[in-house]
Formats: structure tokens, C-alpha cells, sequence
């Protein structure tokens, strides 16, 4: 059989042992989320020095809060949606480099924002070249999590890719601390000096990304790209013996057999009837996910001012950046207690317990933590509560770390056909961030009531997510052309496929 005899290089990526590539890959993948991290979530504490340099240690304008720290999130949509595109229709190595070198110029770039020490100038600046800063990082979503997946065996695929994603929690602690050293360093500065300390923050994020651009241009494009859209079963042969160690005899005939096949496309009823109800699924649970998660990260410095735990900006002493290292050490101190954790449980159980249910189970704690703070939201703001709430707070981030932050970035990656694998993991995740500028954009909280009251309206999209989660199919242990039907293969050939593989496949010593 054809079709089973191209599967010869697929299957080789399923059984294959964990070796020294597949955690060189984790990192080189994870190491552009690192960056994504820290450039999204290190803007709110970016935007407490902005106030101290350009307002005369005032609130921010509502208009130019909102921009300074949604603009990267507008810029992520357009990223994700053309670069997921690119990957199917050029490759997924192709334009990997591309968005890591826009990543490095435009952090960098950042950093320094050319213009007159004017606040407008300076803000309008800042804004430009973070929208493209956003833009890389949109591009990266796509391209990271797809290049892993069809890297990875089915055994530990997702724990593989929760591992890429899990990068994002130490570029969130790398964020913290290092807006707390900077601000240390420029505590006793005139307004002038601290004008340097945010913009070093900015471009340390470069730092990460631009070490591993060598790397990641010397990673072969990926078996599945190469054998099932490209219809080079040779290349992909030789490609995947060289990285894995193993020889691996191509079939020519194969690629003749897929050359044959029908392949609906994206606007297609085949795809309507086979993924439409997965892409639905996967939209909008990516999209209340991130209302929630990207609010609670880049407000929770008005939400903790609120209840006590940061200091009023009106009530501040001589030292301007007090308040700042207190904010960064909060911050820090929630990234290793709930955040972190959250991802670590995530790559331990995700190939045991499955992505689905640990979506779910998310989303029901998240919903749980968070009525504790909403409900009695007048009780956490006493004096001796305040710091509960800052539990609660840690646990909510845990559960959707151990939960849909995670799940939503690896299920897309999964239950897609190749041709389309990224294409329609960067529309996920674009309508995710879609979701994140709702949180931002509508989220500017002034009052103790409007907190409470958006804490509900979170907890109604936690809802949400928990309903279109169970349109999604369990990926679990499954190979990904068995989840996506390009290949049938019947359940005996599967049950021996590692011994078939034992006739074309010789470890080659080293």
C-alpha cells in the first residue's frame, strides 16, 4: 500500500526515542516565545516609568495607556494570520528567520525611539515600531507551535510543545526582575537618567532572540512539510536521518500516490464538514482565554493599587520608583508561584490526562478562583485580606497556565491538515488576540466597581471557553495524520507499525 509506505518518515517522528534534537529544538523555539513574553508583559511596568518621565509622575492618559500597551497586540493579528499563511504555502523554515530578525530590530528599535524628548513624539515612536514588534510576535506563534508538533513523536508531542510555550512563564520572570534591578539602579536618578531604564528594559528582550538566529536558520524544514505538501519524500528521508540519527529508506511511489489525492482547501465545504466546527472551537476558546489572561496580566498593577497591595500614585515619597520595584517584586513573586508551576504541570500531564480535559478543568477553576475574588471583592480590600487576594490571584494564573493558556496554543497545532496546519493556527491565535485587545482596549479600570464588575464579565468567558472546548477532538497519543485523515491507516497496521519500521529504519552509530 502507498499510502502506508510513505508513512515510513512520519512514522519514523512518532516512534522515535527523545533525543538531543528534540530538546535543541524546544529550546530554539521556545527562546522566541521567551522574547514574546517579556516584550508583552514588560510593557505595564514600562508604562509606570513612562508616567514618571514624560507626566510629571501623573496617571498615564487613558488614550495613551491603551495604546503603549495594546499597540503589540495589534500588531500580532496581521503577524499571525500572514506568517501562518507563509508557513503552509513557502514552509515553515522560510520565514522562521524572518520574524526573528523583525523581533530583534524592532525590540531594539524600541528601545531607542528616535525622536525630540517630547511625550507625544516620544509615545507615537514607541508605538510604531512596537506594532511591529507585535507583528513578529504574532508571526512566531504559528511557526513555533506547528514546527514543533510535526517535529515531535506522538508520544511526548505535547509535552514537547507545552515546553515551547512554557517559555513565555521565565520570559514573564525575566520581566519582573529585570524591570526590579533597572529600577533599583535608577531609584535615586533625576527624570532624565530614568529615562534610560525603560528603554533598557525594552531592548534586553532582543538579547535572548538574536542568540539563537544561527540555530534556528540550520533546522531542515520540517518530514511533514517536506513529504506531504512539498511531495519530496526523499528530502524529508534524508532530512529527518541527518537530525535523528537514523537511516531511512524514501518511497518514490508515495509521493505519487499523494500527488493524486484530492486536497480541499481553507474555503472549501470539505473543509466546513471535517474542520469547521474544530476551527470554531478553537477561535473562540483562544479568544475568552485571552480576554481574561491578557487583562489580569497587564492591569495587575491597577487591580493590586485597588485593593492595597501597591501604593496610591498620589501617596508616593521622595523615592519615584518605590512603587515600581514593589510592583515588580509582586509580580515576580506570582510568575514563580502560580505562573510557572502552572506551565511545568502542563508538560508533565499533558500526554497523560489529555489537552482536552485539562482545558476544561482549567477553565472550572479559573472560574472558581475568581468568583472567591470577585464575590467578596469588598472584604480582600481590608488591610489583613489583601494578601489572600494576591493568592487567589497566583492560583487563578496556575490553573490557566495548567489549563487554556496552554491547551489553546497546542490543540491548534495538531488537529489540522499540513497544508493548512499553520494557516489555521495563526487564525486561532489572531482571533485570540483579538480577545486580548477587547481585555486591554475595554478593560481601563478607574473604580472599585468596575473591577468587580469585569471580574464577572471574565468569569462569564471562562464560561464561554468551557462550552466550545467540547468541540474539540482529543489529540492525545495520536499521530497527526491519523488525526487529520491525510493518511488512513487501519488499527493493525498501527499496532505494528514500529516493527514494519524495524525493515527500513537502522540506527546509524556514532
Amino acid at each position: 500500500m502507498a499510502g502506508n509506505q510513505q508513512l515510513r518518515v512520519l512514522h519514523a517522528l512518532d516512534v522515535a526515542r527523545t533525543q538531543l534534537y528534540h530538546f535543541t529544538a524546544i529550546v530554539i523555539a521556545g527562546m522566541g516565545f521567551f522574547t514574546d513574553a517579556y516584550d508583552l508583559f514588560s510593557i505595564s511596568l514600562v508604562a509606570e516609568l513612562l508616567r514618571h518621565v514624560y507626566y510629571n509622575g501623573h496617571q498615564l492618559p487613558r488614550n495613551v495607556y491603551a495604546a503603549v500597551t495594546g499597540v503589540a497586540l495589534c500588531g500580532t493579528i496581521p503577524g499571525e494570520l500572514v506568517f501562518g499563511w507563509l508557513g503552509d504555502k513557502m514552509g515553515r523554515k522560510r520565514v522562521y528567520g524572518i520574524t526573528l530578525v523583525l523581533m530583534v530590530v524592532s525590540s531594539l528599535a524600541s528601545g531607542f525611539s528616535f525622536s525630540k524628548r517630547e511625550a507625544k513624539n516620544v509615545v507615537a515612536v514607541l508605538c510604531f515600531f512596537r506594532f511591529w514588534l507585535g507583528v513578529s510576535i504574532g508571526g512566531d506563534y504559528p511557526l513555533s507551535a506547528t514546527i514543533m508538533s510535526e517535529y515531535a513523536n506522538k508520544r511526548t508531542r505535547g509535552a514537547f510543545i507545552a515546553a515551547v510555550f512554557a517559555m513565555q512563564g521565565f520570559g514573564n520572570l525575566a520581566a519582573g526582575i529585570v524591570g526590579m534591578i533597572v529600577s533599583a539602579a535608577f531609584k535615586h536618578s533625576s527624570a532624565s537618567k530614568i529615562d534610560y531604564a525603560w528603554r533598557i528594559i525594552l531592548m534586553f528582550g532582543a538579547i535572548p532572540a538574536a542568540l539563537t538566529y544561527h540555530w534556528r536558520m540550520k533546522m531542515p524544514e520540517t518530514a511533514r512539510y517536506t513529504a506531504l505538501i512539498s511531495k519530496n519524500a526523499k528530502k524529508a528521508a534524508m532530512d529527518m536521518s541527518a537530525v535523528l540519527n537514523v537511516n531511512i529508506t524514501p518511497d518514490d511511489e508515495a509521493v505519487h500516490e499523494l500527488a493524486r489525492k484530492d486536497e480541499y482547501g481553507l474555503f472549501s465545504l470539505e473543509f466546513l464538514h471535517h474542520h469547521g466546527l474544530h476551527l470554531l472551537g478553537t477561535t473562540i476558546c483562544w479568544f475568552v482565554l485571552d480576554v481574561t489572561f491578557y487583562s489580569l496580566n497587564i492591569f495587575m498593577k491597577d487591580i493590586f493599587t485597588e485593593v492595597g497591595l501597591l501604593p496610591d500614585i498620589d501617596s508616593e515619597n521622595n523615592h519615584t520608583l518605590q512603587r515600581m520595584i514593589t510592583m515588580t517584586a509582586l509580580y515576580t513573586l506570582i510568575t514563580l508561584c502560580g505562573t510557572l508551576p502552572g506551565y511545568f504541570f502542563t508538560v508533565a500531564f499533558v500526554d497523560r490526562i489529555g489537552r482536552v480535559k485539562i482545558q476544561l478543568i482549567g477553565f472550572t477553576m479559573m472560574t472558581v478562583f475568581m468568583l472567591c475574588l470577585a464575590i467578596p471583592y469588598d472584604q480582600w480590600r481590608k488591610h489583613k485580606n489583601r494578601y489572600g487576594f494576591a493568592v487567589m490571584y497566583g492560583l487563578t494564573f496556575f490553573f490557566a497556565n495548567f489549563g487554556p493558556n496552554t491547551t489553546t496554543f497546542i490543540i491548534p497545532a495538531e488537529i489540522f491538515p499540513a497544508r493548512l496546519r499553520s494557516t489555521c493556527h495563526g487564525i486561532s491565535g489572531a482571533v485570540g488576540k483579538i480577545g486580548a485587545i477587547v481585555g486591554v482596549f475595554g478593560f481601563l479600570p478607574d473604580t472599585k466597581y468596575h473591577i468587580r464588575v469585569f471580574l464577572f464579565v471574565l468569569i462569564g468567558c471562562n464560561l464561554v471557553g468551557f462550552i466550545f472546548t467540547l468541540l474539540l477532538p482529543e489529540s492525545t497519543g495520536k499521530s497527526l495524520e491519523d488525526l487529520t485523515g491525510e493518511i488512513e491507516e487501519s488499527q493493525e497496521e498501527d499496532e505494528t507499525s514500529e516493527v514494519a519500521l524495524s525493515k527500513y529504519i537502522h540506527t546509524v552509530p556514532f
